[in-house]
């Protein structure tokens, strides 16, 4: 026998919010981060230089980030109800992705918010900086996280354009966003320029989604 019952839209509603604020937010905190080389010897100087700055965007960042790892289900929603299995997998990977990135961004800023203090000496707060993502317990908050992220929106893009029930430039910007952003990291603002294409296309799935499931029944089976 199978029961259907009304979709509750109130459920889905702070959901939506995330998805479309998460991404505004992550890319607000992409425009405040500083240019910055991978050399930590030559970044610290700027860490202590752009304290605050960097401080506020890696919050801003990390909000962002918290709220796109729930939005996940909404972007995969868009493709219909029941998602494919290759939409399931990006969704996941991105929705793990982002958590971990979030977890990452926060403690990073606040880890080199307090190293850069004028009552720390420099070598002491690069010592500390540079422990933060060493060996398994600094697995969780390492920018292997990034990577995972990019994976799983390509692969959820892929997933979309299959299903074909979106216009197919919202999963071709999800496709080309990670890949750009992934080209030009650490070059301060123009990763934001380069994420833009991400963030459209997000929150045009969260808005297609709602389209896409108005009035849709949820159905259960019971034996």
């Amino acid at each position: 026998m199978t029961i259907t019952t009304a979709q509750n839209t109130r459920t889905t509603r702070p959901l939506l919010y995330a998805a479309i604020l998460g991404p505004i937010l992550f890319l607000i905190g992409q425009a405040l981060l500083p240019s910055l080389p991978n050399d930590l010897a030559k970044a610290f100087p700027l860490f202590i230089e752009h304290r605050d700055q960097l401080m506020a965007a890696r919050l801003l960042t990390a909000a962002g980030a918290f709220l796109l790892a729930p939005a996940a289900l909404v972007y995969a929603s868009a493709a219909g109800r029941p998602a494919t299995k290759t939409v399931l997998v990006g969704s996941t990977m991105f929705a793990i992705g982002t958590f971990f990135n979030a977890l990452s961004q926060a403690v990073a800023g606040y880890a080199t918010y307090a190293a850069t203090d004028s009552s720390v000496d420099q070598d002491a707060g690069m010592a500390v900086f540079d422990q933060l993502g060493r060996g398994l317990v600094g697995l969780p908050i390492g920018f292997w996280s990034i990577p995972m992220f990019a994976i799983g929106a390509i692969v959820m893009a892929i997933g979309l354009l299959r299903t074909r029930r979106t216009p197919i430039w919202m999963p071709v910007l999800l496709i080309i966003g990670p890949v750009l952003a992934g080209a030009t990291a650490g070059l301060g603002p123009i990763v934001a320029l380069t994420q833009l294409p991400v963030t459209v296309a997000l929150i045009a799935l969260s808005l297609h989604a709602v389209k896409e499931n108005r009035g849709a029944p949820a159905s259960r089976e019971a034996h």
